[in-house]
Formats: C-alpha cells, structure tokens, sequence
C-alpha cells in the first residue's frame, strides 16, 4: 500500500504540523526567556565580572583598573592567611552540617510520632529558622556575653564555672560557639525534609517489621534510613554549600575574630576588598570559594547519581 500525502488547501498536512510545532516551540522559548535574563543579570553576569575583575589589580576607590594576569592569585595561594580560613570554613562546614543533620533527623524521627501538642512543636520547631537573622545574632550575643550574659549566670548559679566565660571572644571557644549558633538556626531546615519523607514511607513497611519481631533499632536502619537516604544527600549538598558560603552569622558574631580563629574565606574575601580596600584580591578569593564549590558540586551530584542508580 502506498502512503498518499493528505493535502489541505493545496498544502501537505505535515506543514501545517511542522509549523504548530515552531509555534509552540517559539511560545516555550517566550516563556523561558524572562528566567534567562534573570539568571544571567544576576548569576552569569556577576560571575563573569567578578572572575575578570580577579585579574586586574583595583581599588575601592580608584577609577582605574591594571590588568596583571594571575598576579593576585599568586600572591594569595602561598600565604598563611589563605589557608587558615580555608581550613576554619572547612571545619566549620563539615561540623555543622553534620550536627545538623543529626539534631534535624532526630527532630524529624520524634515529630513523626503521635504525642498530644505536636501541632504546636511542630510550629515552634520552625522558629529558629524564621526569626530574622540579625535579631537571632543579638539575643544569642546577649546570652553568651561574658559580663551579663544568661550563660554565664546560669553556669555559676550551678556552680560549674567560678568566672564569666568570654564565648565569643576566646580562640578556643568563638568557633564551638558560632558553629553551634548556626546549628540552632538551621537544623529546622532538615527537620522539615526529613519529616516531609518520613511521613511518605507506606505504613505497610512499618507493620511488616514489627510482625516479623524488629525493633526500634532495626527499623530505623533497615526501613527508615534507606527511604531516607536520597533525601540526607541532597540536604547535605545543600546545607554544605550554604554553610561554605555563610557570610552573615559569622560575620555578626564574631567578624572573623578573635585573632582569625573564625575567618573563612567568604569573611576573607570581605576584609579583602572593603577593608583593604583591594577589589582585585577580594575577587580572587571569590573566585577561588567558586572553585572550590565547583569541584565539591561535580563529585558530589556524580556520587548523588551512582548512590540513586542503585
């Protein structure tokens, strides 16, 4: 049998298909196109400058800009101070995400449960995470004060410490200090994925292995943990490039200080440009956190990927 052509109009039908298709092609394309604009005005661009602007050697407030290569980049990577906040944004990543992740799964695991007022912790849970920023950093200022902090008092009236403790302004204590402020603030994020999750696994699940005689135990590692597991990978992904790149709480609390024991790199980049003035060299430590992230990203979505695959 031979296929005949259906004509309209003189016209084969398949050109009137073809052009519905450029039709809704174009209509796609119109609708993407203000995303697209939006993300290069305020991610492509950006990025863009700020990479060229770490190859030229510029001030504050200068007009004028000398392009000099890698120059700032081979002043930067050999010295101490580099390093030392790669090394405290590292630790403070890696440990705060990590504590969060637990306080945010065993939040998740007892919120799970049926017990009398879990509507209302289930809202109060949240407020750490909805309070704005700046007022968090001031009550939490104001209870670790060494003088008249709440801390302090509360500690000596329990007569565990003879002296104020200066929390925020000890090299010994500043990072344990911001790092545990920032798992109060942020733990609530995990709590509501992980919760989210949990409340999606079929209750045949939880049945069955209490017929076959599971306990707590076991039902969290053999049932709980693998429905959770794609959910722990893309908040560890997430809450790790958010805790790298923290800037604010650090900054508010501590500002770096005392004697660099909480400057990271974002904290290092600022000191660059807005302290010392030097927009070239700020931009080169930008560009080295984009980096960095980048090469964390890539590895960890090809392990997210394999991990799924499974």
């Amino acid at each position: 049998m031979t296929d005949r052509v259906i004509e309209s109009g003189g016209e084969p039908m398949w050109a009137g298909l073809d052009a519905l298709k450029n039709s809704q092609s174009l209509q796609g394309i119109l609708f993407v196109a203000p995303s697209i604009i939006l993300l290069f005005l305020f991610a492509a661009y950006p990025l863009v400058s700020s990479l060229w602007l770490s190859l030229h050697t510029a001030e504050i407030f200068g007009t004028g800009r000398e392009f000099v290569g890698l120059k700032n980049y081979a002043e930067l990577l050999p010295s101490n101070e580099f390093w030392t906040a790669l090394f405290n944004g590292v630790v403070f990543s890696v440990v705060t995400v990590a504590l969060q992740l637990a306080a945010g799964v065993a939040t998740a695991l007892l919120l799970d449960n049926a017990f009398p007022g879990r509507a209302l912790v289930r809202g109060l849970i949240l407020f750490p995470f909805v309070v704005p920023t700046i007022v968090a950093i001031l009550i939490w200022k104001w209870i670790l004060n060494d003088l008249y902090g709440v801390a302090n008092l509360v500690l000596m009236k329990l007569g565990l410490i003879d002296e104020g403790i200066a929390w925020l302004g000890s090299p010994s204590l500043a990072m344990a200090s911001v790092i545990l402020i920032n798992v109060w603030m942020f733990f609530p994020f995990i709590t509501i994925q992980v919760l989210a999750r949990l409340q999606a696994i079929p209750v045949e699940l939880y049945e069955s292995a209490r017929v076959d005689g599971a306990n707590a135990a076991q039902r969290f590692w053999y049932i709980i943990l693998p429905e959770l597991w794609s959910t722990i990978l893309l908040v560890v992904f997430i809450r790790g490039l958010w805790m790298f790149n923290k800037f604010d709480t650090i900054w508010l609390l501590t500002q770096g200080g005392p004697v660099g024991s909480t400057q990271t790199l974002p904290i290092l980049a600022y000191l660059k440009a807005f302290h010392e003035y030097e927009l070239g060299s700020g931009a080169a430590v930008s560009a080295c956190i984009f980096m960095l992230l980048a090469v964390f990203g890539y590895w960890y979505t090809g392990k997210m990927r394999k991990e799924m695959s499974k």
